[in-house]
């Protein structure tokens, strides 16, 4: 770390901004978005079937929201660093054993690494780490951060089927481990040692909303976990993040075949798809500026509203007004609720409540696993996805509601004091 950076907590907090944003970049890049392309390939070259490489998506996404809550664990026991550590390690390990797998049980078990490192770098300690360091100013810089891991995800299709069309499977995996070491260590170098509390001297999240006024007061960080969980806002921000992610995910697995049915071609379900991905990009750039300027909760309960409206529209889409009308609304609800969903247990929680309280419900969110399989089994039993996107869209009108009119909870009025930094707690060195 320079003398710079250590002298200067403005340009520090940048360089963690800048290594927590590479890191998300590169795993969202390298995981979900390019898995799917790269096992065409494998699955010609190993011989193997669709449900097998299908199993390996799913362990994926297991793995990733199975080991969600681990790293608020690690962060309050060995510090940030650490935690990036064991996430670069888990990375080029799967990365390393992916590249020399000649059976599923080999490459589910590189599968498996993989997605548990994601979790050790991805959002859950970027979010946190970005909210320690901005304060005020953290809700904005944790859209353009969400903005730029979807960024990587957009970018990885056509580089990833390069990799793979030039030089093979084995090759592409090989790069990979290599960019993870590459981007852990310079996460290690720029992140540093020093204290994140430290380095945030105001108050943390301000309380914006536009029913209930801020007072000026807010919760001290006394939180505990449980106490969070078990509140009615926590669940309803964790019913927001699932309603919004199964309707992704599922809609990602279904929406070509669902056109094709509708006389729409596979090249204009790719067109939807890639309209969907690009605006929420754009979108998730913006919403955490709109976090700073109205509530947290009307964003999240606008953008359920805004995807509810794409999944309608989607649902009888067969012209191609309709299909970039439906990919409008679709993506850009999918970018205000999920960026300001992460938002809201910082607010409501303090820093490092809100980063195990995220965590947790991202282990809640591996429900959407399920998603694409029901829409199937629907699907093979009406003849049409069309009930499909009905019920996602019935499901975000639901959880909007409840969203729109929630208060934000109490833990005590003796809890009730000045604001102050209590971002960090007990967390250990950056």
């Amino acid at each position: 770390m320079t003398a710079l950076s250590s002298q200067n907590p403005w340009f520090h907090k940048w360089l963690v901004f800048g290594a927590v944003s590479l890191a998300f970049f590169f795993v969202n890049f390298s995981t979900f978005a390019s898995l799917g392309v790269v096992l065409f390939t494998m699955i010609k070259d190993l011989h193997w079937s669709n449900k097998a490489a299908g199993l390996s998506f799913s362990l994926l996404g297991l793995s990733c929201g199975l080991a969600s809550p681990l790293p608020a664990l690690t962060m309050k026991w060995v510090g940030g660093r650490v935690t990036m550590g064991i996430g670069t390690v888990l990375l080029v390990a799967g990365f390393s054993l992916a590249s020399i797998s000649h059976s599923l049980l080999v490459f589910d078990v590189a599968i498996v690494l993989v997605g548990t490192g994601f979790t050790f770098v991805g959002n859950v300690p970027g979010v946190f780490w970005i909210a320690a360091w901005f304060g005020r100013g953290s809700a904005r810089v944790i859209g353009i951060y969400m903005m730029i891991g979807a960024a990587g995800a957009a970018l990885a299709p056509p580089v990833v089927n390069a990799i793979a069309s030039e030089g093979g499977w084995r090759l592409h995996w090989r790069l990979m481990a290599l960019v993870a070491a590459l981007v852990g260590g310079a996460c290690l170098v720029l992140v540093g040692n020093r204290r994140a509390d430290s380095a945030s001297s105001g108050p943390s999240l301000k309380a914006r909303t536009v029913i209930d006024r801020p007072t000026g007061i807010r919760p001290k960080s006394a939180w505990t976990t449980r106490q969070a969980m078990l509140t009615s806002q926590a669940l309803l921000i964790a019913a927001a993040h699932i309603a919004t992610m199964i309707s992704v995910t599922t809609t990602h697995s279904m929406v070509v075949t669902h056109l094709a049915k509708l006389g729409s071609s596979s090249a204009a379900g790719s067109l939807v798809l890639a309209a969907i991905s690009l605006t929420a990009v754009l979108i998730k750039a913006v919403t955490g500026y709109l976090c700073e300027k109205f509530s947290a909760k009307l964003v999240i309960a606008v953008g359920l509203v805004l995807q509810a409206l794409g999944n309608t529209m989607l649902s009888f889409a067969n012209t191609p007004i309709l299909q970039f009308l439906a990919a409008l609304f679709f993506g850009t609800g999918w970018g205000l609720s999920i960026v300001a969903a992460m938002v809201l247990p910082l607010e409501f929680f303090g820093g490092l409540t809100g980063a195990r309280v995220l965590s947790i419900i991202a282990l809640l969110t591996t429900i959407g696993a399920a998603g694409p399989i029901a829409a199937g089994i629907i699907a093979d039993h009406f003849g049409t996805f069309a009930p499909v996107f009905f019920l996602f869209a019935g499901m975000q009108l639901a959880v909007a509601i409840p969203i729109f009119i929630m208060r934000r909870p109490v833990l005590g009025a003796a809890r009730f004091e000045e604001p102050e930094a209590d971002l960090v707690g007990t967390a250990e060195a950056v």
